[in-house]
């Protein structure tokens, strides 16, 4: 990943936190799957920039995953750190089918 940007200007102790990784245009946001944010991803799906929704100013840690990407973000004393993380693909299972079973015929 690029070297980040951080917005982060709260008021009042609180205010939406802004992580890019990317300057081109961000398209669609899609909402994380856990966590109360939202992501902007490329047409290949590589993560460009994350926003999460309210962050304290003071001390908060939160989390915002996708369906590949993690971001995990800490405030300790006014201090932000974050880390950013890949999903490993599942292995795709595939399922045995079992034999089909027939009803026994009554002669």
């Amino acid at each position: 990943m690029k070297k980040e940007k951080v917005f982060f200007h709260p008021i009042d102790g609180s205010g939406p936190l802004t992580i890019s990784w990317s300057s081109s245009p961000k398209g669609d946001a899609l909402e994380a799957k856990k966590g109360n944010g939202v992501g902007f991803f490329s047409e290949k799906g590589d993560l460009l920039c994350v926003i999460f929704d309210d962050v304290k100013s003071a001390n908060d840690h939160q989390i915002l995953e996708f369906d590949r990407d993690c971001i995990e973000l800490t405030i300790k004393s006014g201090h932000i750190t974050y880390t950013a993380s890949k999903f490993k693909a599942a292995p795709s299972v595939r399922k045995r089918r079992s034999p089909r079973k027939q009803p026994l015929s009554k002669c």
